[in-house]
């Protein structure tokens, strides 16, 4: 009879991310994977082909685990990535500063249709322009994130959360073609439930 399976590929994910976490991204190899979990190579290997395969699989379990959101706000969906940034420096920089295949997406969100549908929904746009709007916002997140997560600059809760408000007043003035302060207030007004 064969011996029982010890080590699962979940063990191995969660191995990797403990190993990122406190060594950082250079350290990651099946090696270092097994020196965690006190073990040889030989599990690892069972479960993922190569290296490449265990990378690919760890991403997406960093995305799925530290950055899916569900929260009803805009913001609030920003403030966790942002906040993942600035604690989680070494899986930031394994996901998102990284070498890109040609084709490979730019930037994985795992909230985007939710937070598109959003944007639609309160500021009544077309999902093109939702979209795109949305993309203008992950642009300037992702540059706060990348200054926080090389300790660029390291910003407090309160200016992220500044940032971010004074930002999507802007962005939300240029695709609602806002002529007025009142205006603009009435959109805002419309989308505070986003901002909370």
């Amino acid at each position: 009879m064969p011996p029982r399976k010890r080590i699962f590929r979940e063990d191995i994910l969660k191995a990797a991310v403990q190993l990122v976490q406190e060594e950082g991204t250079a350290a990651l190899s099946m090696r270092n994977i097994a020196r965690t979990l006190r073990c040889s190579t030989q599990p690892i290997y069972s479960e993922f082909e190569n290296m490449e395969t265990l990378r690919e699989e760890l991403v997406a379990y960093i995305r799925e685990h530290y950055l899916r959101e569900d929260a009803d706000s805009y913001k609030q969906v920003a403030l966790s990535f942002l906040h993942f940034a600035q604690q989680e420096k070494n899986l930031f920089q394994l996901v998102y500063l990284r070498q890109r295949a040609a084709g490979e997406t730019f930037f994985e969100d795992p909230n985007e249709a939710q937070t598109i549908h959003k944007l639609e929904v309160n500021l009544e746009l077309p999902r093109q322009k939702a979209a795109e709007m949305h993309r203008r916002m992950q642009y300037y997140s992702y540059s706060m994130a990348v200054m926080m997560a090389t300790c660029y600059l390291n910003f407090s809760q309160e200016e992220i959360s500044t940032e971010l408000t004074e930002y999507y007043r802007i962005i939300l003035s240029y695709y609602k073609q806002v002529k007025s302060e009142e205006e603009l207030q009435h959109w805002l007004e419309r989308s505070r439930n986003l901002l909370v």
